[in-house]
């Protein structure tokens, strides 16, 4: 029998060059799923994974509705012409409803897109946090028992990134129908927000800041669940 560090994948490098059929979870916590996740939760309809940044403005050129996504300033507000950038936080001052978004990131993007890339077959990728993780296995769960669940944290530069790692534990212990104890999410909730470093929490922007310790912490408090159809994510909660 498969077991979850079997399906575990530890960083985007690792994706295979032909991943076997199933059900692929990106899982970049810090920031880009739990991004995508807040897009959705505020009434985006779509997020598309572009592969570089300036190509977001590119799209909001050609249909203004577009929210584009990309640099921030050292004040953390959008830069230029973008409307947001990679924080969860930033987000819930954004009019995003009923609107396409468009975004990257170095890892979770990365990670989307080389997925992409490999032209799976019977393929279906999602995006995962430690927001929605218990939406997202109740989802998955719910499809076909038979059908395995690959869990690819993005990693980050090319290192293995331990906040990706607890989102993936999250999201695979849901899956198991065993979900962690209280002890056990305290315990993830007190190291996450410096699962970077303790100089990146303690010297981080209100902003980063809010990111770490009020969202990425807020555990399966989102039921969106983002899957890519037809070469879009779109929120398909509420239906299998």
């Amino acid at each position: 029998m498969e077991t979850l560090a079997s399906r575990v994948i530890e960083r985007c490098e690792e994706i295979p060059e032909n991943p076997a059929p199933g059900d692929y979870v990106v899982i970049d916590v810090i920031f880009f799923s739990t991004t995508v996740v807040e897009l959705f939760e505020h009434g985006a309809t779509s997020l598309h994974v572009v592969d570089e940044k300036p190509q977001t403005l590119e799209h909001k050129a050609e249909n203004p509705q577009v929210v584009a996504g990309g640099e921030r300033t050292e004040e953390f507000t959008a830069a230029g012409d973008y409307d947001f950038f990679n924080s969860p936080s930033y987000i819930q001052n954004l009019d995003v409803t009923d609107r396409p978004a468009y975004m990257t990131s170095s890892n979770g993007g990365r990670a989307v897109n080389a997925l992409l890339e490999s032209n799976p077959d019977d393929v279906d990728l999602f995006i995962g946090s430690t927001t929605n993780a218990r939406a997202l296995a109740d989802h998955l769960r719910g499809r076909d028992d038979d059908r395995p669940t690959y869990l690819v944290s993005a990693g980050s530069k090319g290192d293995v990134a331990t906040e990706d790692h607890i989102g993936a534990t999250l999201i695979g212990r849901h899956l198991a129908g065993h979900p962690p104890t209280d002890v056990e999410r305290e315990i993830f909730r007190q190291h996450l927000p410096t699962a970077k470093g303790e100089a990146y929490f303690t010297d981080a922007h209100p902003t980063r800041r809010s990111d770490l310790t009020e969202y990425i912490t807020a555990f399966s408090e989102r039921t969106v669940v983002p899957k890519l159809e037809d070469g879009a994510f779109v929120d398909v909660s509420g239906r299998q």
